[in-house]
């Protein structure tokens, strides 16, 4: 099986039905296109040597609903961030970093 898979796709999109939150996200001036986004708060960043640099949220996004990129600002129920990162993209979902 390969990353492409249907299967793949599939599982991420009843993986983001259950865990994901409802969030709406633009990029600069453009309109807000409403997203579903799987947040994990308190994430550990390791440096070298497995030292412990910070702590940060990251939001994940399903590609084939919005391809983030830095700068991006996303509107959560929580309060709007924006984008700082992109952490990995595995061509389905893409992982980044919220700034602050």
């Amino acid at each position: 099986m390969s990353r492409s898979d249907p299967a793949f796709e599939a599982a991420h999109d009843t993986l983001f039905a259950v865990f994901g939150e409802p969030a709406q996200v633009r990029r600069k001036r453009s309109r807000t296109v409403p997203v579903r986004v799987v947040v994990t708060y308190n994430v550990r960043e390791l440096g070298d040597y497995s030292q412990g640099l910070s702590r940060v949220t990251t939001v994940k996004f399903l590609n084939t609903e919005w391809r983030p990129r830095a700068g991006d600002r996303l509107q959560l129920p929580a309060g709007a961030f924006l984008i700082e990162r992109i952490v990995v993209d595995d061509g389905i979902v893409t992982e980044t970093v919220l700034h602050g």
